[in-house]
């Protein structure tokens, strides 16, 4: 009889703290806590660009994607994004970033140079790149060395290489013109940087490698 009172206790003090431990559960199940995001989309693609420079190309992407799904239309994560893209050989990607910040830009130089790159890289769609390269160079501002260069490229691509050599020889005496003004503090324009200048070499001398000059006939 006394074992089995003090069975019936020990039951009624197991059932008890069963209730305690049971209640004590369920207050420290922890709250759902939404948090705000304190960075704009402007920041967000700030800290991007901070991340790029250091050569972080997954934390950039990350940013830019952020800020792209804050504001859509936002041009700069467009490119930068397809920036991203484009340094990780991307291709595909980085031609969908670029061909979105067109939409949003309209025959932009900057967009358009870069899609041209994504164009040369890839070997697709060299043709469609040439067009819209072809449309920035005859436009307001499109006589940039930068942009020469790329449309010399272009061409040699198509197989065109008279004017490739024309795009590349223009780019590589306005780089040195301006560079030589600068030198002379004849305008405050940034000089053109050196490698820019060694780029449009390398690019004139792989188009004397892909399309060799005929060897002159000898005089009899």
């Amino acid at each position: 009889m006394v074992e089995n009172a003090r069975l019936r206790s020990w039951r009624c003090v197991g059932a008890f703290l069963l209730v305690l431990l049971l209640a004590g559960g369920c207050s420290r199940v922890p709250k759902i806590i939404v948090l705000e995001d304190p960075l704009t989309a402007a920041e967000h693609v700030e800290l991007g660009v901070a991340y790029e420079r250091k050569g972080e190309l997954d934390l950039a992407q990350r940013e830019y994607e952020r800020a792209l799904r804050m504001d859509g239309k936002l041009y700069r994560a467009r490119v930068n994004l397809g920036n991203i893209f484009l340094a990780k050989k991307e291709y595909g990607k980085a031609r969908e970033e670029y061909l979105r910040a067109l939409e949003l830009r309209p025959g932009d130089a900057e967009a358009t140079n870069n899609l041209s790159w994504a164009a040369i890289f890839s070997g697709e769609g060299i043709d469609e790149a040439l067009a819209r390269m072809e449309s920035v160079v005859s436009g307001p501002g499109g006589r940039h060395p930068i942009y020469l260069d790329t449309l010399g490229v272009l061409r040699m691509r198509a197989n065109r290489p008279g004017p490739a050599e024309e795009a590349l020889a223009l780019a590589d005496s306005l780089c040195r013109k301006a560079g030589a003004t600068a030198r002379e503090g004849v305008n405050n324009d940034a000089p053109c940087p050196e490698e820019v200048l060694r780029e449009i070499a390398e690019h004139r001398e792989e188009l004397r490698r892909r399309f060799p000059s005929p060897s002159p006939i000898p005089p009899r």
